[in-house]
C-alpha cells in the first residue's frame, strides 16, 4: 500500500512541477512571440529587470525543490510495501526530466549573465537566439515532460482506485467475516 508520505510529497512535488511547466509553457507560447516582435533589445531589457530582480532565484528555488521532493517521493515509494512498478519508473522519469529542466534554466541564466553591460543589437541576438533554444523551447519541453511524468506517477500510485485485490487467506477470512455477520442478523428476533 502506499504511504501518506509518498502521497505527500509526491502531491507536492506535481503542484512545484506543474507550476515549472505552466511558467515555461507560458514563456513559449506568450512571450516569445512578443520578445520576437520587438527585438532582441527589448528582451534584453525585460530580462535584465527579470533576472536580476527575483526571476533567477524563484526559478532556482522551485526547480530546486521539485527535484528533491521527486527523488524523495521515489525513495518513499520505493520502501512503500506492494508499490506498483508504474510509480518508481514514472518517478524516475520526472526527475530525469526535471534536472534537464534544471540544466537548461542553468544555460538560460548563463546566457543572460552577458546581458550586465549594455550591448548593441547586433551583439545582443545571437544571445537572444540561443536563450531561446535554452531557457524557452528546451527548458519547456523539459519541464512538460516532467509535469506529465509526475501525475503519471501519482495516478500509478492508485490512490484514488479501487482496492486491491485480496489474497486467497485475506479473501477467506473477510468471507467468514461477512458469514457470522449475515448469521448474527438471521438469528435476531425482529
Amino acid at each position: 500500500m502506499t504511504s501518506s508520505r509518498t502521497i505527500s510529497l509526491l502531491a507536492a512535488a506535481t503542484v512545484l512541477s506543474g507550476w515549472l511547466a505552466g511558467a515555461a509553457l507560458d514563456r513559449s507560447a506568450v512571450g516569445t512571440p512578443v520578445w520576437q516582435t520587438m527585438g532582441a533589445e527589448a528582451w534584453a531589457r525585460f530580462s535584465r529587470s527579470a533576472v536580476f530582480g527575483t526571476g533567477l532565484t524563484m526559478d532556482a528555488v522551485v526547480g530546486v525543490a521539485a527535484v528533491a521532493l521527486m527523488i524523495a517521493a521515489a525513495v518513499s515509494a520505493a520502501s512503500d510495501h506492494d508499490s506498483q512498478r508504474e510509480a518508481p519508473v514514472s518517478l524516475v522519469l520526472a526527475v530525469i526530466f526535471s534536472l534537464i529542466g534544471l540544466l537548461c534554466a542553468a544555460k538560460a541564466a548563463h546566457l543572460v549573465q552577458f546581458l550586465v553591460a549594455a550591448q548593441p543589437a547586433a551583439d545582443l541576438q545571437p544571445i537572444f537566439d540561443e536563450y531561446l533554444i535554452w531557457g524557452v523551447d528546451l527548458r519547456a519541453a523539459a519541464n512538460a515532460v516532467a509535469f506529465v511524468a509526475v501525475v503519471w506517477a501519482l495516478s500509478g500510485l492508485n490512490v484514488f482506485a479501487a482496492p486491491r485485490n485480496l489474497g486467497a487467506a485475506e479473501q477467506a477470512a473477510v468471507e467468514g467475516k461477512a458469514a457470522a455477520g449475515a448469521a448474527t442478523l438471521a438469528s435476531r428476533p425482529d
